[in-house]
């Protein structure tokens, strides 16, 4: 379960040149909730850098780490 999401300064700067701040909002509060179904919450290839990812809109995925409950984004990948 998350606990938490924290976000590092790149990501900030780059969800406000795309326009991505309130979808991304949405986002969080659905992985908060525990609703991940349609977020496509999952661990990425190779499973052992614990590297997961979920989904922003149709075109953008946020990269992070997860340690202890706590979700760190480091970055935003345009997923086309």
């Amino acid at each position: 379960m998350i606990r938490d999401v924290y976000v590092t300064k790149d990501v900030q700067k780059k969800l406000h040149t795309h326009n991505l701040v309130i979808l991304f909002k949405k986002s969080v509060q659905k992985l908060l909730a525990g609703e991940n179904a349609g977020l496509d919450f999952k661990k990425r290839k190779p499973k052992s850098e614990n590297i997961w990812s979920f989904r922003i809109n149709k075109q953008y995925r946020a990269l992070c780490k997860r340690h202890a409950g706590v979700l760190t984004v480091f970055y935003i990948d345009d997923h086309q």
